[in-house]
């Protein structure tokens, strides 16, 4: 008879807010299974009762299930239109603060991808503008991966040699950030489905020149999704711009409120004119 592992799902959904997918099961249970295996456990219950007492352990299955994984300027067709377009548009030498949300982001990579084309940007044409950039992710531990900036060459595969020589040095068979770049980003874990906020409490008011939000709507059911795109939406400033994941799209009410900008990305566009 095959294992049930609804109670695993349970304990993560109430724990965490996510959902699993019917169609990604196989993947999900293969996972726990190889987990129940390295920690040589035979029942599911038994599973949950050491998470349960483990907190620790909890994060690390969200971690495999969830694909904390990621790479510097992944998808680099959005990326190019940000660094071309996007941001030398927003960055115009009357703005004296840019702010810019990563939800959802793992260890750090898109948040500092961000970073260092801000960096160039700001260099490019001659701008001071100044720069807040906040990553969360709801998972502690990748919070922590993210703050100490290290990665391995999968995870600079995308990067052009110049930025990879000028922003990482290269040290203990890994690349690590350079401070500059490090100390432009403000980590903190958060909830997307916190009921209480719509930004992450360091923030202090969103008002985001520009949120990304990529590959996490994926792992929430269709009425959460409308949840956590209020909540994107109430963060960005008029004019602000929103950027998902290539498999997403923006979900509820807010279809009509926000406007593709081209059509191979999924970059929208907040009315200039409208209110939080």
């Amino acid at each position: 008879m095959k294992r049930s592992f609804t109670p695993i799902f349970i304990h993560l959904s109430e724990r965490f807010g996510i959902d699993f997918p019917e169609r990604r099961l196989p993947f999900f249970e293969k996972k726990i299974q190889e987990r129940l295996h390295i920690l040589h456990l035979d029942e599911v219950d038994e599973y949950v009762r050491y998470m349960t007492a483990c907190p620790e352990e909890t994060g690390r299955l969200l971690d495999i299930l969830t694909i904390n994984y990621s790479t510097f300027f992944r998808n680099p067709l959005a990326f190019d239109y940000l660094f071309q377009k996007l941001l030398p548009a927003v960055m115009t030498k009357d703005k004296k603060m840019l702010r810019v949300w990563s939800t959802g982001c793992a260890m750090g990579e898109e948040p500092y991808s961000v970073a260092i084309m801000i960096t160039e940007i700001k260099k490019r044409l001659n701008l001071s503008v100044d720069v807040r950039i906040f990553g969360t992710d709801i998972n502690p531990a990748v919070i922590e991966k993210a703050r100490h900036g290290v990665y391995h060459e999968d995870q600079v595969k995308y990067l052009r040699h110049d930025l990879v020589r000028r922003y990482f040095r290269y040290q203990d068979k890994a690349y690590r950030l350079i401070s500059e770049i490090k100390q432009m980003v403000d980590f903190s874990p958060y909830d997307m489905m916190d009921p209480k906020t719509y930004v992450p409490p360091e923030s202090v008011f969103g008002s985001f020149d520009l949120v990304l939000c990529r590959n996490l709507l994926i792992y929430f059911s269709k009425e959460k999704q409308h949840i956590i795109m209020d909540k994107l939406y109430r963060s960005l400033a008029p004019g602000g711009h929103l950027v998902l994941g290539e498999a997403e799209t923006v979900a509820g009410p807010h279809s009509h409120q926000l406007k593709k900008k081209i059509p191979c990305c999924q970059i929208y566009a907040k009315s200039k004119g409208a209110h939080t």
